[in-house]
């Protein structure tokens, strides 16, 4: 079963990176692939685009608004954006079990270092009979998420979240505050990569066996620089808050969560809200 296989990489002494490709920043990732591509001779790309053959190849507010609102990304650059792509393509190639879900992952897969590759709602440990997380028990796990003063109150309450305690096992919990830029909120760094870098030193500066990650589209550059620092790194995304007994509006209709809701589960805290966090998929995690 993939908890299994996801087990087994928490379990192994070799560093990992397990993963998945965000919404928001897949369609950069493609569109960065045709923006660089080499045809054999001029005009070729246009041609291809007119005929309706080919994606555009330049930067458009369609593809690079979800990165900015929903994923936090910043600034409105195309020198950023090709910035964004050229990491993204040298990130991915560290994942070794990818959550897949999108159908236009087929166009990035030949990027990839041969992953295994699972489904997306596999990366979730909530949904086996056998969670994978219960082999964080003992760890020291580094958990980087927006939310982090609600993630270590809920786990001071961990075994009273799920029918099963497996899900949230005893283990060393650190949090790390990721910086919070969706819906084009200020957060106090001049460009994304000031961003990303801060937090990188702050990882490097923290002790821990795995990270647990959930921080827009830091996560995966954030998952990659864990697996570099031979380390293991699980990029959950947005359902990390799920795993600490956060609820949002996402989940709220789905049946499973409706019963996987109980009274102990809470609401991220008014300091965890920003603003305009209604342009965020319509404020889905909150």
């Amino acid at each position: 079963a993939a908890s299994d296989v996801i087990k087994e990489q928490i379990i192994s002494d070799k560093p990992c990176m397990i993963a998945r490709i965000g919404t928001s920043e897949l369609p950069v990732i493609l569109r960065y692939t045709k923006i660089i591509k080499r045809h054999q001779y001029p005009g070729a790309k246009s041609l291809s685009y007119i005929m309706k053959n080919d994606q555009p190849f330049w930067w458009d507010g369609q593809v690079v608004s979800g990165l900015i609102y929903n994923a936090g990304f910043f600034p409105k650059e195309n020198d950023s954006f090709d910035r964004f792509g050229k990491r993204m393509i040298e990130d991915i190639k560290h994942i070794d079990i990818l959550g897949s879900w999108i159908a236009d992952e087929y166009q990035v897969i030949h990027l990839l270092n041969n992953p295994i590759i699972i489904n997306l709602p596999d990366l979730e440990p909530y949904y086996h009979e056998h969670p994978w997380s219960e082999a964080l028990v003992g760890k020291t796990v580094l958990v980087i998420h927006p939310f982090t003063e609600s993630i270590q109150r809920q786990y001071e309450k961990r075994q009273l979240l799920f029918p099963d305690p497996r899900v949230l096992p005893d283990f060393n919990l650190k949090t790390l505050k990721a910086v919070q830029s969706i819906a084009g909120n200020p957060c106090g760094f001049n460009t994304w990569f000031e961003a990303l870098d801060w937090m990188v030193e702050q990882i490097n500066q923290t002790p821990f066996d795995v990270a647990i990650i959930g921080a827009g589209a830091y996560g995966l550059p954030l998952a990659a620089h864990v697996k570099r620092l031979g380390k293991k790194a699980v990029h959950l995304g947005g359902a990390t808050q799920i795993l600490f007994g956060i609820r949002g509006k996402r989940w709220d209709e789905m049946p499973f969560f409706q019963k996987l809701y109980n009274e102990h589960w809470v609401r991220p805290l008014p300091s965890e809200v920003p603003t305009d966090h209604q342009r965020v998929e319509g404020g889905c995690y909150w």
